[in-house]
């Protein structure tokens, strides 16, 4: 008589071909672990994340912003004595701003990244833990197949990557309303608070305007997520090769991963700033074309009384047009300086707390 058993939970994964390395401490695995447990932990990692460094994130925005002479944030940096800044330098705004007008008005629009976030966060991290194992597996069969082999470690880092961009296609769709409201109120537009900002927009603007940005944002952030995710899955291993519990790994790596992503993609951020904050300051019939130089005088009077940008690549040849490369790197040390230390708390805070539930029990 044959009997047929089906191998237990905790020994399936020595028996599966396709895994021959050590189980990775960051997987999820349904015997110790569950989604709700993520989008907990994933919430909290993005609060932290958000709220700690906001004050850098405010000076990054007026850095990026149009430099327009009745902007509200340009009369910001007109501290006694000190004439208007064109480019502004992320550390003088940041000093001005402080000197000026106090620590408190760094934190202006944070209310948005408390509405955002959490369910931003708990959608990012939930699918990144369904995704990873998923194409950790699609890649490492597809290396077992090559007939030279492949790297487990090198198949773990692009899944890392291929799953953070993933979770972050869903992430976006919910940040990209909050962030819109969020740079308005740090450039001083609208009372600080996010409910005026948002019926103001919708009314003046239409509800296009809250997503204007999300192809870029998408354009910038899925990169952004593929550079951070794999850098930060191979630096955990180079630093921590046992792949055990580590907060020192998981700053170090995290921080790391999120300097060069961030450093990577300003451009677009710069053009994504520019989308989202582009009314700022002048009205509708002022405000000058932003690609006139490109136009000729025809098309310029046309232009003038449509001075949205049409969208990304419009944003793009203005920018070029207006201030060559160099616009491009607008706020760059300090997005830097924003994004090294706010993977590190994410990552770090999201791990911690995971592994926290996952040891208490709950959920």
């Amino acid at each position: 008589e044959l009997v047929f058993t089906t191998p237990r939970p905790s020994t399936y994964k020595a028996c599966c071909w396709l895994d021959m390395s050590e189980p990775d401490i960051d997987e999820w695995d349904p015997m110790r672990g569950s989604f709700t447990q993520h989008a907990v932990a994933g919430s909290m990692a993005g609060v932290a994340e958000h709220t700690f460094m906001f004050p850098l994130d405010t000076v990054k925005t007026v850095a990026q912003a149009r430099q327009l002479p009745s902007a509200p944030h340009v009369h910001l940096l007109r501290t006694a004595g000190h004439p208007p800044l064109e480019p502004p330098n992320s550390f003088v705004v940041f000093s001005r701003i402080l000197s000026a007008h106090g620590s408190a008005r760094l934190w202006r629009g944070v209310q948005t990244m408390f509405t955002g976030c959490v369910p931003a966060h708990g959608a990012y991290f939930t699918i990144y833990e369904s995704a990873k194992p998923a194409f950790t597996r699609m890649l490492t069969a597809t290396a077992v197949r090559e007939p030279r082999g492949g790297s487990g470690g090198a198949s773990k880092s692009l899944a890392a990557g291929a799953a953070v961009a993933l979770g972050t296609m869903a992430h976006d769709v919910i940040m990209t309303p909050m962030d819109v409201c969020k740079q308005r109120l740090q450039l001083g537009q609208h009372k600080n608070s996010m409910v005026d900002c948002a019926c103001a927009i919708l009314r003046q603007e239409g509800l296009r305007a809250f997503l204007l940005s999300y192809p870029t944002t998408l354009l910038m952030n899925l990169p952004y997520a593929l550079i951070m995710g794999a850098t930060n899955e191979q630096l955990r291993h180079v630093i921590n090769p046992t792949n055990s519990q580590s907060t020192t790994a998981y700053m170090l790596a995290g921080a790391g991963a999120g300097a060069a992503a961030a450093a990577f993609t300003n451009p677009l951020d710069v053009v994504k700033t520019r989308l989202q904050t582009q009314h700022v300051g002048s009205s509708v019939e002022a405000m000058p074309c932003p690609s006139a130089a490109m136009c000729d005088a025809a098309s310029a009077r046309l232009c003038a009384r449509e001075p949205l940008y049409r969208g990304m690549l419009h944003a793009v040849r203005a920018i070029w047009c207006e201030e060559g490369a160099s616009g491009f790197c607008r706020g760059l040390s300090v997005r830097v300086l924003l994004h090294a230390p706010s993977v590190a708390i994410c990552w770090t805070t999201y791990e911690t707390i995971k592994h926290s539930l996952e040891g208490f029990g709950y959920f």
